[in-house]
């Protein structure tokens, strides 16, 4: 996942969405267990790129996320709220706070209907969603 992360962070915008719109949708129909150790890999390879690198790359797979079915975006988002506790805190708070800064810059109705489906996640998995506002500070 390290490679395949480095190598799309480094292609053009428009391959690296489709490439990563195909891992999310081929890690949506994967069983629970198999998505979110797949997620969890995807999140810590990211960690690992130059911090240049890092807010592209969230914003990209985020926007990816955002135009997934909805069964497959909450697959996904399910998935990505399961890790927060299984990898290390400044990793899950640093990918949470670039998806927050990226979504923020989308239009209003599309930034509010991303984050209706980040708290069904929360809520889903039965974890107090976190104060994006502080997370931002």
């Amino acid at each position: 996942m390290d490679d395949m992360v480095k190598m799309l962070a480094d292609a053009p915008q428009e391959q690296r969405m489709q490439m990563i719109t195909e891992r999310l949708k081929m890690m949506a129909g994967q069983p629970e267990p198999q998505r979110i150790e797949s997620v969890k890999g995807l999140v810590m390879a990211i960690s690992k790129l130059d911090d240049k690198k890092k807010a592209p790359f969230v914003a990209d797979r985020t926007m990816c996320i955002a135009r997934l079915p909805d069964e497959q975006k909450s697959a996904i988002l399910t998935a990505r709220v399961k890790i927060g506790s299984q990898i290390p805190e400044n990793v899950n708070n640093l990918d949470m706070k670039q998806t927050v800064m990226a979504v923020n810059q989308w239009p209003e109705e599309k930034r509010n209907m991303f984050m209706q489906g980040l708290k069904k996640a929360f809520e889903a998995v039965n974890v107090p969603m976190p104060d994006l506002k502080a997370l931002m500070k």
